[in-house]
């Protein structure tokens, strides 16, 4: 046991993705910034995102074990031993939500929402047995920008938007991943779509979902006052999205999909950096 496996629990990459769309929000939602109270908001919200990660590590343990991407992960490979990993995972968490009080019960609410969702939804319910887990399950990815946004509004339209943006990005990033993957997702048992009825169909499945991406981008600049740089950015880099989205349900490829995946990732990051800049200019 090593520090470095208590920091890669916490799966270092995809949280710090989940804190950009909480950082975006909070600032989109902001008209003035109040430094304790974003340090607060930043801090639980990162503390509970980290702990629901570590407890899915836990759980998740006995398939990624059979799987050679994630054999190597601390816990499946000894370095972390499994009852470590699900203390520090509630304790990060009952941290985030200690600290969250301070912000509101909504914050709280929504926090809360997003360990259900991974853990008990996602995890528990139903990544073994659904091919459709994620529609669900992915409702937890899109916990931390409400959050953002709650944190300094409160429940509200333009929150839930921002927040479903991720919800939709989420089949492009987790099926992408598995069609690259197929054969580890294979060996572990876990029945993702694209196992299920095929790369092509699961591929037209990830372009209806980008294609909502798109109109919501739209829908964000109509009912918040974001500028034309918001707008024209974040179309263009959706719009391209979808047309490669097309492109690979076309003619969909193992060795491809790897490269759909990081520009899953590239795209909801300009899309939120987009966000940014259009609050401010």
């Amino acid at each position: 046991m090593d520090i470095k496996s208590f920091y890669e629990v916490i799966k270092p990459k995809q949280t710090m993705l989940l804190m950009v769309t909480f950082v975006v929000a909070y600032l989109v939602a902001a008209k003035s910034i109040n430094l304790i109270h974003f340090i607060q908001a930043f801090t639980a919200t990162i503390l509970t995102v980290a702990g629901t990660t570590a407890l899915n590590m836990w759980l998740d343990r006995d398939i990624d074990a059979l799987m050679p991407r994630t054999k190597r992960r601390p816990v499946p490979s000894g370095r972390l031993t499994p009852e470590g990993c699900a203390i520090y995972g509630l304790l990060l968490f009952a941290l985030g939500i200690l600290v969250g009080l301070n912000i509101g019960l909504q914050f709280v609410v929504v926090l809360s929402l997003g360990l259900f969702f991974d853990i008990i939804v996602y995890t528990v319910l139903l990544k073994r047995k659904s091919p459709y887990s994620i529609v669900l399950g992915g409702l937890a990815g899109a916990m931390p920008s409400l959050a953002g946004w709650v944190a300094v509004n409160g429940i509200g339209l333009p929150g839930i938007v921002i927040s479903t943006i991720v919800l939709l990005w989420i089949p492009s990033h987790i099926w992408y991943l598995s069609i690259h993957f197929e054969e580890d997702y294979r060996k572990a048992g876990i029945p993702m779509l694209p196992l299920i009825v095929g790369m092509e169909k699961a591929s037209w499945a990830i372009v209806v979902s980008v294609a909502l991406m798109l109109i919501l981008v739209t829908v964000l600049f109509v009912i918040l006052p974001l500028g034309f740089a918001y707008l024209a950015l974040s179309v263009f880099v959706t719009s391209y999205f979808l047309y490669k989205a097309i492109k690979f349900a076309k003619s969909p490829s193992r060795l491809k999909a790897r490269k759909m995946y990081k520009l899953a990732s590239m795209t909801l990051g300009i899309i939120y950096f987009s966000m940014l800049i259009g609050s401010f200019f």
